[in-house]
């Protein structure tokens, strides 16, 4: 059967751009309320405590270094994105750290990606329904709310930019056509790309503009990785000849991107420190057993994305018999089987199908990832794209079983209608949850009341606010539930000392300063353990960890101030005075350092 070009009257599909432009608007009025949100979670410290984004001096190290070097204390992490810092850093040129011009270039990132989106539909799914529907299904769809109200998880917009960019002008130079894929068909005015052999792929212009809008993808965010083989197994599906004609010809089209993904990956190696596991302990046997529920959870979120929000609490399986393990490896194994079945005559919508699983691969090695935060919206970003173009695609197939125009229009705009009412309404719902950070992780503890993350995260937040006896309130409650944490520990203790309950943060940091050596590498805890000795009037025992503290953050004023008191408490004139001027020297506007520095001599005759 021949595929129809258009699926309205021509006077409609000559106006198909304002289906475009309806959803762009859509998309603009859902999300504009986001402009005016606070930052969260992520997004104090990528912002607010990033060094490396303050200043263009830094924008070399962006290439050279990982994602989190601008905060010290990261030494290990899984991400290099220089395009990540690059984008970073011209937000804070532009709008410092106010958090409403950041949120408003990652509204004009997402709409620039739907664009793209709907610019590959077109080559995949041609002018018709399939990629009005696509362009709608991941415009509105509503796991993408983390990705577009959330500041620091932006690069996902920004790497389907490149995503798309790369792979339209792939297929573009390839000679795709929707109808015929890479093959020779019989239309004349088709360009005759598979004579050509392996010279064409590096003889390509366009094909290297192509590569070019890999690089910066893959420069953007790791998943761009996929790209490669998602293209390949396109090759493979949509043209003619044999296997090994089929493989031969996607290889010779794909050496630049192949270069381009070397490139990458040689970079990465220079720039990562180490590989970071969070939970290196976890046994294989778990993270195999674990998979299927991961996986499954997955594919629920992206059919039916009801109960979104930052954080959910998945149990690790550590059993075959455990209907955790089989249950979702039943329910996997019988929709694939099932789908692979059904579109087993159409080669591109498999190949779709494949597009939604294949990045996905990744959050299934659960050691990369800290106990309960290894699901997360933003990671069905990319398999959104297969998801929504599978479902172009089958509907499009289905609008050409209608023989008539009558029942063809209005089967279509009923799906399209529907898509808007419903997936918008979604959005609409959860776009509000990520207005700051009290409303985010009490989202998270309405599903959750014992999750020690948002318990934790919901404290510093309270805090704040100057909600101090509510902080601590949820602080207690976290360290209860987990007290072999010494995070908690230690932010527990630094809360009894804001509150001024010095002999509660001696209790909780002791054991933890004592007995545990990342404890001791961390300056706030030595701080505030110091401080709260010096403040029950105990100088002599505060001494030493204030020294410490000051030098691990040797260029915290603070820190050098208290030292100095707690010096100057011990009759150590001398030494009280260095302190007192390296204080000064790393804050000279500080009325206080200066006054109690001028004091020194009545003490120090």
């Amino acid at each position: 059967m021949q595929r129809r070009e258009s699926w309205l009257p021509a006077s409609m599909t000559s106006h198909q751009l304002w289906w475009l432009l309806g959803i762009l608007l859509s998309v603009t009025l859902l999300y504009a309320p986001t402009v005016n949100y606070e930052r969260v979670f992520d997004d104090h410290l990528q912002i607010e405590e990033n060094l490396h984004i303050r200043s263009w001096a830094y924008i070399g190290r962006a290439f050279t270094d990982h994602v989190w070097s601008g905060q010290p204390g990261y030494a290990l992490t899984n991400s290099y994105r220089p395009l990540y810092l690059v984008w970073m850093t011209a937000n804070y040129a532009l709008f410092g750290e106010d958090p409403r011009g950041w949120h408003t270039t990652s509204l004009l990132l997402y709409l620039a990606a739907i664009g793209g989106v709907w610019w590959a539909a077109g080559f995949l799914l041609g002018n018709g329904p399939g990629r009005v529907l696509a362009t709608a299904i991941f415009a509105l769809h509503p796991t993408h709310v983390e990705s577009v109200a959330w500041i620091a998880s932006f690069p996902d917009a920004m790497l389907m930019v490149f995503f798309t960019l790369a792979l339209g002008l792939h297929l573009q130079a390839a000679g795709w056509h929707p109808h015929h894929g890479f093959g020779r068909a019989e239309d004349p005015s088709l360009p005759a790309t598979w004579h050509r052999g392996w010279p064409w792929g590096l003889t390509s212009g366009r094909n290297w503009l192509a590569a070019s809008a890999l690089a910066a993808a893959l420069l953007t965010k790791e998943f761009a990785v996929f790209w490669w083989p998602m293209v390949f197994l396109l090759h493979l599906a949509r043209r003619t000849g044999n296997w090994r004609m089929r493989f031969s010809a996607a290889l010779h089209a794909l050496w630049p991107q192949t270069f381009a993904l070397a490139g990458y990956f040689l970079a990465r190696r220079l720039a990562l420190p180490g590989v970071f596991e969070g939970t290196p302990y976890l046994p294989w046997l778990t993270v195999a057993m674990t998979a299927p529920l991961v996986l499954w959870t997955y594919v629920q979120l992206l059919v039916w994305p009801v109960g979104l929000r930052l954080e959910y609490e998945l149990a690790y399986v550590t059993s075959p018999t455990d209907p955790l393990f089989w249950l979702p490896l039943a329910g996997l194994l019988g929709v694939s089987i099932g789908a692979a079945w059904a579109l087993r005559r159409s080669p591109l919508a498999l190949t779709l199908l494949v597009w939604i699983g294949l990045p996905l691969l990744p959050t299934l090695n659960l050691r990369h990832f800290r106990p309960q935060e290894f699901l997360h919206d933003r990671y069905l970003f990319l398999p959104t794209l297969g998801f929504a173009l599978l479902l172009g695609w089958c509907f499009m197939v289905w609008l050409e079983r209608l023989t008539s125009p009558q029942a063809r229009a209005l089967a279509s705009l009923l799906p399209m209608s529907g898509v808007l009412i419903g997936y918008g309404w979604l959005t609409a719902q959860y776009v509000p949850y990520w207005q700051n950070d009290l409303v985010l992780y009490r989202r998270i503890l309405h599903f959750h009341p014992d999750n020690v993350f948002a318990l934790g995260n919901l404290s510093d937040a309270l805090r704040a606010r100057g909600r101090l006896d509510d902080g601590i309130a949820c602080l207690e409650r976290a360290y209860a539930l987990a007290p072999h944490e010494g995070r908690l520990a230690r932010a527990l203790g630094n809360a009894y000392c804001q509150a001024g309950q010095f002999e509660r943060a001696i209790t909780t940091l002791e054991p933890w300063l004592k007995g545990d050596e990342t404890t001791l590498d961390q300056s706030l805890a030595c701080y505030d353990y110091g401080y709260a000795l010096l403040a029950t009037g105990r100088p002599r025992e505060a001494r030493p960890y204030l020294e410490r503290a000051a030098t691990l953050a040797p260029d915290d004023a603070q820190l050098w101030f208290i030292l100095a008191e707690a010096r100057r408490a011990l009759r150590l004139c001398p030494e009280a005075a260095a302190a007192y001027a390296a204080a000064r020297q790393r804050a000279p506007d500080r009325a206080d350092i200066a006054q109690r520095q001028a004091e020194l001599t009545q003490d120090c005759p």
